[in-house]
């Protein structure tokens, strides 16, 4: 005969299961658990925060400077620098070797006369616009790299004094002033290409 399979060993105690086969929580027996909250994902978009501030919008950028504008400043700068070098130095040369020269003789009495001359004539006035002029240039020359319609100006105004007043003094001899007015001219030319007026004209839009 067979023997039921639990003879011979003590009986075996389950606790009962709650209602509803939910035990994440411990509850008494036979009382209804709440069903489990479930957070359902959300797939959209992330929501943004309430007070979140707007974006910054770019800031609009100037044009590149025109390379005739680099051109007409470099120029103007360089010219000018390198006339008061050579005028300084033939002054001094005039003042000093003036008194070096022998008068008695004809050709170093020639050379007298126009180097004594010639340091007579800076002496009286002639220095404030041969200096003046070059020192207006290069003050201007290097404004002009500026985005400023008046630094335009003002390169301009100097440029067109400097031709009319070396125009007056050149004015027994035009054939040294030809060379000097085509250099100024082309100076002035390179920063009134549309290209220049319109990197000078440029504003920024705000929408």
């Amino acid at each position: 005969m067979s023997q039921p399979p639990n003879q011979g060993y003590p009986p075996e105690f389950r606790p009962p299961v709650p209602y509803g086969g939910y035990s994440g929580q411990p509850m008494g027996y036979g009382r209804p658990s709440d069903p489990p909250t479930q957070v359902l994902p959300y797939h959209g978009a992330p929501l943004p925060p309430p007070f979140a501030p707007a974006a910054a919008r770019p800031t609009p950028q100037p044009p590149p400077r025109p390379g005739g504008v680099t051109v007409a400043a470099t120029m103007a700068v360089t010219a000018s620098m390198q006339w008061l070098v050579v005028l300084s130095f033939a002054w001094l040369v005039a003042a000093v070797g003036a008194d070096q020269l022998d008068t008695s003789d004809q050709v170093q009495g020639a050379f007298f006369h126009i180097m004594n001359r010639f340091h007579l004539r800076m002496i009286e006035g002639l220095a404030w616009p041969l200096y003046g002029f070059p020192l207006a240039a290069t003050v201007v020359g290097l404004m002009v790299l500026a985005r400023r319609a008046a630094h335009r100006i003002a390169f301009s105004v100097a440029g067109l004094a400097a031709l009319v007043w070396s125009a007056w003094w050149l004015h027994q001899d035009l054939r040294w002033w030809v060379p000097l007015a085509g250099y100024v001219g082309l100076c002035l030319l390179l920063v009134w290409t549309p290209a220049a007026t319109r990197w000078y004209d440029w504003r920024p839009q705000h929408g």
